[in-house]
């Protein structure tokens, strides 16, 4: 059962940064944007290659292991296995298709970040 977990002080991350952090057995992509904390899973839906590794641009993280892109904001799937070259990623295209992140409430209270995982 998802129950609400402080994170750590508001002020924990920087804007645009984000960080791994792990509550029990689930591992969130924790990212400020926009002055505005969102929570993903942290590992890539497709390769559960972590996130917190990649590149997080405005609300856009980046896997690093094959170039898909998510919105933190939504986690929604942007762009599809955008980082493969040529061949490989027809292969991609051709066998799976593009998963969204799933994503954890947040909220700001009495000084710290929650979490609702």
């Amino acid at each position: 059962m998802a129950q609400w977990q402080a994170l750590g002080p508001e002020d924990m991350l920087s804007e645009g940064a984000m960080q791994r952090i792990d509550l029990d057995a689930t591992a969130i992509l924790l990212c400020k944007v926009r002055g505005v904390y969102y929570a993903t899973q942290e590992h890539c839906p497709h390769l559960r290659v972590h996130l917190a590794n990649g590149k997080l641009n405005g609300q856009v993280v980046t896997c690093p292991g094959h170039g898909s892109q998510f919105d933190v904001t939504t986690g929604a799937c942007v762009a599809w296995v955008e980082g493969l070259p040529g061949i490989v990623r027809q292969a991609a295209l051709a066998v799976a298709k593009p998963r969204d992140l799933t994503t954890y409430p947040t909220r700001l209270q009495d000084g710290q970040v929650w979490v609702l995982a």
